[in-house]
């Protein structure tokens, strides 16, 4: 692989050499004279002896190789008459390859292996035009090689240097497109979705045709969210098998958005299953920092127009599991439907939560955020031995409480009914 060329508005060329050591003017003009072949010739061995794959690409169009071993020629001709270093134009010319390889997103490597086996041509036809020549002395022929390999050198260094600037653009412009192309569907902001559709397999992204759930999450950090858990998280699914048709993006710092492939079967059951394999690595990855994952899951709404309302599922449900369960791993919409009903008429809530709660509601009362504690571990328990060891509490002292809850609510926990009114209650009351 070759140097990569120094930063100077002209790339390293060989040193201008004296007059006495110039290349003979019987070779150059020979060589002049061959030009056209030489450059079919060149042609001919990059496209049949360097190896083009699946991995590496398909080689260039024959004209674009014609014409870089034409500018090959051209440049080592110009400054082997004038014994000068090359001329940024000149090396912007030979260079063209390089640039059309890194905007087919394909490697450099075969085209560098490309001028190498046309530097070899050349050299052979250059030691064929010289063949019986009285002035092909050793030393000639050495000053010739010279040439040929610092020529070779200086296009190898501004093929890479050029590919990597060229490379660097066409990223960031496909991760712009990328962008606007998921900001589009999560923002509805798009008219057809046939065109859309087209923008997509443009950027080699095709959409699932029979919709998406969009799962929003966060990396937690102790008791906070991480300020760069979004481009963490992304870095981690990109290491996980996805879908084919799975969009995944850093929507801000700290928040990774994905659209995950479903239909009105399957998705949502999927998507989770993926959660669990993400918090599986994060974990891992973040050694002692132990990082969570933390997870908003929409409902599934067909077409590619139902994936904002998803999104916007996802994130309502991430905001209120986060207040309600900070601790779970997942929240599905549909599970906090019924909070989130409630709750946009707050005084509705707070009347339902003050009939529900009744005297545990006055903050007079002795013992009042034990007791709210021990009623929600019960609730969510179910049993007085999981909420003791819930609350790291003896389970007499959780009889003890729960006798003084029923004294408080009037009524019998164990009932169906009244644990489904005292739970929804109690969520309420984190959410107002």
């Amino acid at each position: 692989m070759a140097r990569l060329a120094p930063k100077s508005k002209t790339a390293r060329a060989a040193p201008r050499l004296p007059q006495t050591l110039r290349l003979p003017q019987a070779l150059l003009d020979e060589l002049e004279r061959r030009h056209a072949g030489m450059a079919r010739h060149m042609a001919r061995a990059v496209v049949t002896l360097v190896r083009w794959d699946a991995s590496t690409g398909v080689p260039p169009q024959r004209d674009a190789i014609v014409r870089a071993c034409e500018a090959g020629l051209d440049l080592f001709l110009a400054t082997a008459r004038e014994s000068r270093p090359a001329t940024q134009e000149e090396l912007r010319r030979v260079a063209q390859l390089g640039i059309l390889q890194a905007r087919s997103s394909q490697s450099v490597e075969p085209i560098l292996a490309a001028y190498r086996m046309a530097a070899r041509v050349a050299w052979n036809e250059i030691l064929r035009a010289w063949r019986g020549h009285p002035e092909a002395t050793p030393e000639a022929i050495m000053l010739v090689a010279n040439y040929v390999f610092a020529a070779l050198d200086q296009v190898a260094a501004e093929v890479t240097k050029t590919y990597l600037h060229a490379r660097e653009q066409h990223m960031q412009r496909g991760t712009r497109a990328h962008a606007r192309l998921f900001h589009a569907l999560i923002s509805d902001n798009f008219d057809s979705e046939l065109e859309l559709q087209r923008q997509a397999l443009a950027l080699n992204t095709p959409l699932a045709p029979t919709g998406y759930v969009a799962v929003v999450c966060k990396l937690v950090l102790g008791n906070r969210d991480g300020e760069r858990g979004g481009q963490a998280l992304a870095e981690v699914a990109a290491s996980l098998e996805l879908p084919r048709n799975a969009l995944v993006y850093a929507t801000d710092p700290s928040t990774l958005a994905v659209l995950w492939p479903a239909d009105p079967v399957s998705g949502v059951d999927s998507a989770r299953q993926f959660l669990v394999l993400l918090q599986e690595e994060a974990a891992q990855r973040s050694g002692n920092l132990r990082a969570r994952v933390r997870a908003g899951i929409g409902g599934y709404h067909p077409g590619l127009h139902g994936i904002s309302r998803s999104y916007l599922e996802a994130q309502q449900a991430l905001e209120t599991g986060r207040r309600l369960r900070p601790d779970s791993l997942v929240h599905g919409h549909d599970e906090v439907i019924p909070h989130l009903v409630l709750a946009q008429n707050p005084r509705l809530a707070e009347r339902f939560v003050a009939h529900s709660l009744g005297r545990l509601m006055d903050p007079k009362l002795r013992n009042r955020n034990q007791l709210m504690e021990t009623l929600d571990a019960y609730l969510a328990s179910g049993s007085v031995k999981d909420a003791a060891a819930a609350l790291g509490l003896h389970r007499h002292t959780v009889l003890y409480r729960l006798d003084k809850l029923k004294e408080l609510l009037g009524g019998d926990l164990d009932s169906p009914a009244t644990r489904l009114r005292l739970q929804l209650a109690l969520d309420l009351q984190k959410l107002l």
